[in-house]
């Protein structure tokens, strides 16, 4: 038995969604409703020492269920950025925008200039005394750089509520103080923004932590061209793994999407990959190492195999031999590797080299089919047909062969069948090590269904044979791309995409309850 929350009588009955909150009738949970509302959510704000503030599923989560909806406490312009306009953080032409007539910051129009995002920076320059005057619009400006942490530094001016969310989020200041980042960061942001601004409303321990702050918590949002940052208070708390539970979408208003591609059990933790779950072991704790400064141990890279998937084995150096090659300690990648068939052993350095010839060949290959086809056929010498290497490739060579329903149709049969093998081939590998890249497996899906209804047609055309079966299969993955797509907005291209799959979808249905 819980007090209910408004009268204080023990009750057994709970809020269903959040599972926290107890209610002794429905009347008092309406009456509750609006104080309740922006709290309840399916999880629970948990903390220990390793994880620190962490979610905690606190029921049962649907597949295709949303978890959260939030808008940023703050967002601006990436760290490294070429000139943007400051209201919707979209890039600017020298000749297609105006200054702003109060600060000299550029932006895209009128409109843009009263918009919240702005007021940060344009009165810090306008205290400044002198507008800023910028010129250059080809590549990264020097300028932009501090320009979000300015922002950050700012919040309390126009939300003291944001600004103390802000405040609870960590900087890991204490990890970063001394490092080569960190170095550069007090260079460019902690000693400029007192220069340049010509104030001293900041101690360089407030800018240093601020800095930390965004880099440890910040998301890079895809809404504007280029993508800006933005920093969740809640979403802040989500952990990582390589293998996460959540996929991560955003509205057209900015404002992060979390929800579960598939079920999550009560108690679960709640993650999300803030690396590259595309990304073979070494690559995402490298990366992890560098901008969130730890090291992963999720189930995926404690796993060497990577849940079997063998994703980054290497072929034996033995060519009679047919093994694979993976590190001979789990939780070391820049050590030795072994063959797991003749046990024969080679050094790290041999790796390397195979593989950082294969990433800067695919670098600096052509991006069309014919060139993609060689790349797999050269490095087959080396690289299993999983290795990441050759999956980039796949996924590439998926989108190539045939680009649109008229390039289909006219495909020969033989490159149809090559889609049709590494789009299933891909989607089964995806689905085992990558389950929340929704957008990635989407894609494959809806060109998977493409393309099996095409060899559909085809076929029809020859035979007399019933195509239910192979309609059906279209059905499911055509079924598989809206679901993995559904959070997807129209401003993308998978949101595109996602129109296209309901029509296809619902003229399929039609079509199997008449064969």
């Amino acid at each position: 038995m819980n007090p209910c929350h408004v009268c204080q009588e023990p009750t057994k009955n709970k809020c269903s969604n959040c599972n926290l909150v107890s209610y002794c009738s429905v009347q008092h949970q309406k009456q509750d409703w609006k104080t309740h509302k922006p709290s309840c959510h399916p999880f629970k704000i948990a903390h220990n020492e390793q994880l620190g503030r962490h979610l905690v599923a606190t029921r049962t989560i649907k597949p295709y269920e949303i978890i959260l909806k939030e808008a940023p406490l703050m967002r601006g312009p990436s760290q490294i950025s070429a000139p943007v306009c400051l209201g919707c953080l979209n890039s600017i032409e020298a000749d297609d925008h105006i200054d702003c007539s109060e600060c000299g910051w550029p932006l895209c129009g009128p409109e843009c200039k009263s918009l919240d995002e702005h007021k940060a920076e344009c009165g810090l320059t306008k205290d400044r005394g002198d507008k800023v005057n910028v010129t250059e619009f080809n590549g990264p400006h020097p300028l932009y750089t501090c320009l979000s942490t300015v922002r950050c530094l700012l919040i309390g001016e126009t939300s003291p509520e944001k600004a103390s969310k802000f405040q609870e989020l960590e900087s890991l200041e204490s990890t970063r103080r001394g490092s080569n980042q960190w170095k550069a960061d007090l260079t460019s942001i902690g000693q400029f923004i007192p220069k340049f601004f010509k104030t001293q409303k900041f101690s360089e321990e407030e800018i240093m932590r601020a800095v930390g702050a965004l880099q440890i918590n910040g998301h890079e949002v895809p809404i504007s061209d280029p993508p800006h940052v933005a920093v969740f208070y809640t979403a802040s708390f989500v952990e990582n793994s390589c293998l996460p539970n959540l996929a991560k979408s955003f509205n057209k208003n900015g404002h992060c999407i979390l929800w579960a591609p598939r079920e999550i059990k009560k108690n679960a933790h709640l993650s999300i990959c803030y690396s590259d779950a595309v990304w073979g072991t070494a690559d995402r704790q490298r990366h992890l190492m560098q901008t969130k400064l730890f090291k992963c141990a999720c189930v995926r890279c404690v796993d060497v195999t990577e849940l079997d998937t063998l994703y980054s084995a290497i072929k034996c150096e033995d060519r009679k031999c047919g093994g694979l090659m993976l590190p001979i300690k789990d939780d070391d990648w820049n050590g030795s590797w072994r063959c797991r068939e003749c046990h024969k052993q080679v050094q790290k350095h041999y790796v390397e080299r195979i593989l950082e010839r294969a990433g800067q060949d695919i670098h600096s290959m052509e991006k069309n089919v014919e060139s993609g086809l060689k790349y797999l056929k050269h490095y087959e010498k080396w690289l299993p047909p999983q290795h990441y290497h050759m999956s980039e490739i796949k996924i590439l060579l998926v989108q190539l062969l045939a680009k649109d329903q008229q390039e289909l149709m006219v495909i020969p049969d033989d490159r149809l069948l090559l889609k049709l093998q590494f789009a299933r081939e891909l989607i089964e590998l995806y689905e085992i090590i990558a389950p929340c890249e929704v957008r990635m497996l989407g894609t494959l899906c809806f060109e998977l269904h493409s393309a099996i209804a095409e060899q559909t047609r085809r076929v029809a055309l020859e035979t007399s044979l019933s195509p239910k079966d192979r309609l059906e299969e279209s059905l499911f993955y055509v079924d598989k791309c809206v679901n993995y797509l559904q959070y997807e907005s129209d401003i993308f291209v998978e949101g595109h995409m996602l129109k296209q799959a309901k029509i296809n979808r619902d003229a399929l249905r039609m079509v199997t309850r008449i064969s």
